[in-house]
């Protein structure tokens, strides 16, 4: 085979146009493509240790704290999230950097030579991300499902362990419409002999989860009583919810640990571990403080895009005593907007300013959007529009945008510079 046969992809933005003609929102549940390409790459049990993510909220910031106590032991980690907010890259991070697009090229196209034409939007990545951990020689690699449990894109990679976030009515058009139906498409992750760790979860979801292990014979450990946070104010991510994430973590790691015999770095040992932990996991859009500057006003910037979100959300500004004097909203087509919207009015007695999404397709038209909502609520041309609105409203107090993970994309898209820490 030629050298130019070989490249599918001469540069980073072939790759990307790739991508985007996959199409970021095609499904296709099913794990043959993905088995393949990985079978052909002997990567099925993938090189390292790997740990899977899964459930409704809490996904990103929970593998964030694990990625952050792994760094902290001296590991080099990987980690695979989503979704992204200006680039691909986000989703792919090794001791939380991105890597080059020269380096994203060149594993797309090792990724084709093992038949990966076929693969989903998702699995092109997931497959990227297990080449790229192992190409870096990871000794740790956390991946976020995308997308429920059982037929996963990230559940098709041998793990050594699966972690559960709170599980909530989310996709129920793909899920279910229960509580019950979504947490056992979730524990579908579940394996034989595998440890599953869970912290925070309602009786319906943990009442499922118990019953799933045990039909599977997999161990379900509970984070409450097998380990505790530190005593520090030094979190990275802010609200009670994030300790409830950095403990699940923390119970995640603590098996890991029992299973590979991992020993601080240097002089350290595990009390400074865990300070170092959960003082540095660090993810963009989750209660994220943004100062005011000429152009923008005090913001905090939240992906909350359900109901259980919603209910964090509101738990985290009662704690911190922020007082929205507007909110930039907006959502999704598939949302229960009948159940946010009032959640949403009463975080804020000022505006609720809706600005029209650029380019998504299945964003709700802030036109229709605002028929659901009081009079307070105003439609923006854009979201460039609704920030300059909201500074002029709210003076030197702060304004909340949230809604939609698509939405603090198109912030980041006007303002790169906050996408890091």
């Amino acid at each position: 085979m030629s050298e130019t046969e070989r490249n599918f992809f001469a540069t980073y933005d072939d790759f990307e146009a790739h991508l985007m003609k996959l199409g970021l929102f095609h499904m296709d549940l099913a794990h043959s493509r993905i088995d393949a390409v990985l079978h052909e790459a002997e990567l099925k049990r993938p090189d390292y240790p790997a740990v899977q993510v899964v459930g409704t909220n809490g996904k990103g910031s929970t593998s964030s704290f694990l990625s952050a106590f792994g760094q902290a032991t001296g590991l080099n980690v990987g980690l695979y999230t989503s979704p992204h907010f200006v680039t691909p890259r986000e989703r792919i991070l090794i001791n939380g950097e991105m890597l080059d697009e020269e380096e994203w090229c060149d594993v797309a196209n090792d990724v084709m030579e093992c038949g990966g034409q076929d693969l989903t939007y998702f699995e092109l990545l997931t497959v990227m991300a297990v080449f790229m951990f192992s190409d870096y020689e990871v000794d740790l690699a956390i991946f976020e499902a995308g997308l429920g449990g059982a037929h996963d894109a990230t559940t098709a990679i041998e793990r050594d362990l699966v972690v559960y976030t709170p599980i909530g009515l989310d996709h129920v058009d793909v899920l279910g419409a229960s509580i019950e139906e979504i947490a056992r498409d979730k524990a579908g992750a579940m394996r034989k002999g595998m440890p599953a760790v869970t912290h925070i979860q309602s009786k319906e979801a943990l009442a499922v989860l118990k019953e799933e292990a045990q039909k599977v014979g997999a161990k379900l450990v509970a984070a409450e009583g097998t380990v505790t946070l530190p005593k520090t104010e030094r979190f990275g991510l802010v609200g009670a919810h994030q300790k409830d994430n950095a403990m699940l973590a923390l119970a995640a790691f603590k098996q890991l640990v029992d299973i590979y015999g991992w020993q601080p770095a240097d002089i350290m040992d595990w009390d400074d571990v865990k300070e170092i932990g959960v003082a540095d996991a660090w993810i963009a859009g989750r209660f994220q403080h943004v100062s005011a500057t000429d152009s923008l006003p005090d913001l905090y910037l939240d992906g909350a895009h359900n109901e259980p979100a919603f209910d964090v959300l509101t738990a985290a500004l009662q704690e911190t005593g922020v007082k929205p004097a507007a909110i930039i909203f907006g959502c999704m087509n598939n949302k229960d907007i009948q159940t946010l919207v009032p959640k949403v009015q009463a975080l804020t007695e000022g505006s609720i300013l809706l600005p029209q999404f650029t380019e998504m397709d299945r964003a709700e038209p802030a036109a229709r959007l605002a028929t659901h909502f009081d009079e307070r609520a105003e439609v923006c041309d854009s979201l460039q529009d609704a920030l300059t609105r909201s500074k002029e409203i709210a003076g030197d107090k702060s304004v909340l945008l949230c809604g939609s993970l698509y939405l603090l994309a198109e912030f980041f898209a006007l303002h790169p510079e906050f996408l890091q820490r």
